[in-house]
């Protein structure tokens, strides 16, 4: 590679880094305000008004645009995904109220296995020895952080592991989305799917909300969307750069634990969520490789 190129690459992963860091400061910030700002409010409220106010938001950049949501040829999909979708941030919200905030991070991390399994199965891609190697691993570190038959295990963790595949299945869809609709599209009938989902299940619990659960509620709407920005834009770089810079939401959320709510994570937390992230960044690092030599 020629220095113009080599400088050129130099600079895409720090980009793609800095993105990724700046994304999961955001996250890390959305856990931390569920935590502290909606301890009691219904996790289907918080649900409903989190993706209302945020299609609200995403509204005035969709113009007549919007009406897209409705006549698309693929709308069933659509709301398949905000089904999906839907029902992984209401256990996602749920499993944050119960467990420390690092495990909740740690097992969330094992979502990029899932989309593996997921593209092996239903998309045709192969599932060759690496593959298999990293998937096994990153179970292991899950292992290491659950410690079955050890601890115990309660609906917090239950609703983290179920979490973990919903998401993956979410961003399965929303790449065969990304073939048929442009990115705001596939993310305003996100938003909108899921308050029109979440309508029912909200006004079943529905409670008075005070200024403090407000204040989670904008904050959460606000940094998530930011996230989902910044996000998209560490993915401009190379991917295995992009999902090493996942290792900083695990510091973040350790330190905002400490700090908020004095949990000071077990060994065996830590360790199994660098095991999950080493294996998670190896699978990055070979799907960029397989993309460069099939380019």
């Amino acid at each position: 590679m020629n220095p113009a190129g080599a400088a050129a690459g130099a600079r895409a992963v720090r980009v793609a880094l800095g993105w990724m860091v700046v994304s999961c400061l955001m996250f890390a910030l959305v856990m931390v305000s569920i935590r502290l700002f909606l301890v009691d409010l219904p996790s289907e409220q918080s649900v409903f008004l989190r993706y209302t106010i945020g299609a609200l938001m995403l509204l005035p950049l969709m113009g007549r645009a919007a009406g897209r949501v409705v006549t698309s040829p693929v709308r069933g999909l659509m709301a398949v995904r905000a089904l999906l979708h839907g029902l992984a941030v209401y256990s996602w919200f749920f499993g944050v109220l119960r467990i420390p905030l690092a495990e909740v991070n740690a097992m969330l991390n094992l979502g990029p296995v899932y989309a593996t399994l997921g593209a092996v199965l239903f998309m045709g891609e192969k599932l060759r020895i690496r593959r298999i190697a990293a998937i096994l691993v990153s179970f292991i570190g899950a292992l290491i952080i659950i410690k079955p038959g050890f601890a115990e295990i309660n609906l917090g963790t239950i609703a983290i592991l179920i979490t973990a595949p919903m998401f993956a299945g979410s961003d399965l869809i929303a790449k065969r989305l990304k073939a048929f609709e442009n990115d705001r599209t596939i993310i305003f009938s996100l938003s909108a799917g899921i308050a029109a989902f979440m309508i029912v299940p909200a006004i079943g619990v529905w409670q008075p909300i005070s200024a403090t659960n407000w204040i989670g509620i904008m904050a959460i709407s606000i940094a998530a969307t930011l996230g989902h920005i910044t996000l998209m834009r560490s993915f401009s770089g190379p991917m295995w750069a992009a999902q090493t810079g996942k290792y900083m939401q695990l510091l973040f959320v350790v330190l905002f634990g400490i700090a908020l709510f004095d949990e000071i994570p077990a060994i065996s937390t830590l360790i199994g969520a660098l095991v999950v992230l080493a294996a998670v960044t190896y699978i990055a690092f070979r799907e960029g490789r397989n993309r460069v030599a099939g380019a």
